[in-house]
């Protein structure tokens, strides 16, 4: 949308009988909150200048939405010229359109109209600082120097599976199907659970850490132990061992540049989601498989995806 677009937003005439119906519908519900008096109708004004755009991206339907989109969508807001004043929107402005579409959907969820929640990006607060990311050949010389099967498998779940340091903690045997090739997060971040696919390297990895060496740690009077990762002493690994074994495998590497950058087991769930974006995956896809309740996170991937495809067109 040009600043032409913005600027008359409160003119424009919606296209879509849909949408007709739907900011008729909204604009009651504001009402009826008590909130039409509110920045003189500002919450109707968002929602209109939501649903036109849209039908500028030649969506007429809300169910047809996706997270992609609705990062699009963030990122417009985030940008687009302020109609009042030079520069763009301020942060209470972005938060104030943010809140509008928030409730859009709860009204929409309420009434049966869609039914599955459609994820806002979170209004970043405050100064990102990107998190460094590895790249492969970096991650090819992690695993040279692994030196047990258990740091392979490590290095698997870390990278291949995307898992927390929390989550890795929290794994046990059961956790993972090596039949249909699926690794299970019971109690991911808000004790969500997900269920995420093994490459049959991962599963090469975990197998043989399970069954080749695992057995090795395994006490006499604990061997029905269920944690996945145990320790020297036959008792599940805690959450801060985990990073100092990766510290170990770093420092083996002899790499100053892999040394400086100060790696940790975020930083390899931070490159598996980086890389998959750098190969096409998904954003709904990335969003699942990393367990994120919420898709701030993944804008700055999506980001990162637009400008590398921005360079390549340009080569």
């Amino acid at each position: 949308m040009n600043e032409k677009n913005t600027i008359s937003i409160s003119k424009v005439e919606l296209q879509s009988p849909r949408f007709k119906i739907l900011y008729s519908e909204y604009d009651k519900l504001i009402k009826a909150k008590n909130l039409s008096t509110v920045g003189t109708g500002m919450y109707q004004l968002c929602v209109k200048e939501f649903l036109y755009w849209l039908e500028l991206q030649g969506i007429s339907r809300i169910k047809k939405i996706e997270a992609s989109e609705m990062l699009d969508y963030y990122e417009y807001i985030t940008t687009r010229p302020n109609k009042r004043k030079e520069g763009t929107l301020s942060e209470s402005m972005i938060s104030h359109h943010l809140l509008s579409l928030s409730m859009l959907f709860d009204y929409l969820l309420a009434t049966n109209q869609i039914t599955s929640a459609v994820l806002l990006p979170k209004k970043n607060t405050g100064t990102y600082n990107e998190r460094e990311v590895i790249s492969l050949e970096e991650l090819k010389l992690l695993y040279d120097n692994c030196q047990t099967k258990r740091e392979r498998a490590i290095l698997s779940v870390a990278y291949g599976c995307g898992l927390r340091r929390t989550e890795i903690h929290l794994l046990n045997t059961n956790d993972i199907n090596f039949g249909n090739g699926m690794l299970v997060v019971r109690k991911g971040k808000l004790y969500k659970r997900r269920e995420i696919p093994m490459s049959n390297n991962i599963i090469k990895d975990l197998k043989d850490y399970l069954v080749n060496e695992r057995p090795n740690y395994l006490k006499e009077n604990n061997r029905l132990e269920i944690s996945f990762f145990i320790n020297y002493r036959g008792k599940r690994m805690r959450g801060e061992h985990f990073n100092d074994v990766l510290k170990e495998i770093i420092s083996r590497t002899k790499n100053q540049e892999l040394i400086q950058k100060e790696i940790s087991l975020h930083n390899l769930r931070h490159s598996i989601s980086a890389h998959l974006i750098d190969n096409g995956a998904d954003i709904e896809f990335v969003q699942t498989f990393l367990g994120h309740a919420q898709i701030d996170t993944a804008h700055i991937y999506a980001r990162r995806r637009k400008i590398k495809m921005g360079l390549m067109n340009h080569q």
